[in-house]
Formats: C-alpha cells, structure tokens, sequence
C-alpha cells in the first residue's frame, strides 16, 4: 500500500502540470488579444497565466522561470496600473 503522503505529492505535481498547460494555451490567447488593440484584457489574462506557472516551475525549481513570471507579471502590472491612471 502506497503512502498517503506520497498520493498527496503525485496529486500535487499533476495540478501544477496541469496549471502550467493551462498556462501556456492561455498565453497564446493573451497574446492574440494584445496584437489585436485588446490590450487590458489580453495583459489581465497574461498576468492570469503567469501566476498559474508559479506552482509548476517552484515544484521543479526551475527558479529561473519564476524569475521571468516575476518579470513579466510585474511588466503586465506596469501596464494595468497606467491604463487605470491614464
């Protein structure tokens, strides 16, 4: 019999798996709305996709992804915060 915490980590790396897939065909979304002048919308969205990376990339310590959702969600804030104020 398999230990339970061992099925809670299983569990737990599928949803970050999951939430990353999520992620990426998100990010192609978001992308299409900011080419296409739907900019708040697609930077809310792509902002959206790059907290659901987070889980993925601190699960595999690929910290260099964290960096650049770090990165590009602050950019995606700068963006949000000047569309509100202007």
């Amino acid at each position: 019999m398999e230990h339970p915490l061992n099925e809670l980590l299983a569990a737990s790396q599928m949803i970050a798996t999951y939430f990353r897939l999520m992620a990426s065909t998100l990010s192609i979304v978001s992308y299409v709305l900011m080419t296409n002048k739907q900019v708040i919308p697609g930077v809310i969205l792509n902002l959206f996709c790059q907290i659901l990376l987070v889980p993925f990339a601190v699960k595999h310590r690929a910290w260099d992804m964290v960096g650049l959702s770090a990165m590009f969600g602050g950019i995606d804030l700068h963006i949000l915060v000047q569309a509100l104020l202007y």
